[in-house]
């Protein structure tokens, strides 16, 4: 005799089946979580290596160090982590174009730079901060440096050499003599090998 009842003869369901309820919210968390990860990294390091260049660290000690700007965001001034902007360079050839917010106790501002480099150290054409309420503080204190391949203007305009002017157009030219744009007929001697 079978002492068994119909309950306990019911197929069991499979792993998936008495697990997914808790497998796929936990899966999806962890697919979020790596990519959050991961992408945190990348700012990190994309964030350091901007850091880590002359322009940009050139740009913040100058900013920094003006009295101007102490004064009007108070001190310590930091560097926001908020680049907007482009550095490129390769060898001893460079251009940057960037901005970054500062902060201080008293006010927050932007810090705008424009730099290119032609050897070893940049040279700033803007290198200006911006603070809301406030005219622009420029810290290159009076002329830019040029932009890199100008030729400055002489003080004369140079001489230029005597030119034979060209004839006016209500003027008569001398008609051109037709062309014959026919082939040229070879000679058989021309030919033969």
């Amino acid at each position: 005799m079978n002492t068994m009842t119909e309950g306990q003869m019911a197929p069991q369901q499979s792993w998936w089946g008495r697990n997914w309820k808790w497998v796929v919210p936990t899966g999806c968390l962890g697919l979020l979580l790596s990519c959050g990860c991961l992408s945190a990294l990348i700012f990190g390091v994309t964030w350091q290596a901007l850091r880590g260049t002359g322009v940009f660290v050139e740009a913040v000690t100058q900013a920094k160090q003006s009295p101007e700007v102490r004064q009007a965001l108070g001190e310590p001034v930091e560097a926001g982590l908020m680049l907007q902007g482009s550095i490129q360079s390769h060898n001893d050839q460079g251009s940057a174009n960037f901005s970054v917010p500062l902060t201080g106790p008293k006010g927050e501002g932007t810090l705008y730079v424009e730099a290119y480099k032609n050897g070893e150290d940049w040279k700033f054409t803007t290198l200006r901060v911006d603070i809301p309420g406030r005219p622009g503080i420029d810290l290159l204190g009076g002329a830019p440096a040029p932009p890199p391949d100008t030729i400055p203007f002489p003080d004369s305009p140079p001489e230029l050499p005597d030119v034979e002017p060209l004839p006016d157009e209500d003027e008569p030219s001398e008609p051109e003599e037709p062309r014959d744009e026919r082939p040229t007929e070879r000679k058989k001697e021309d030919i033969e090998l």
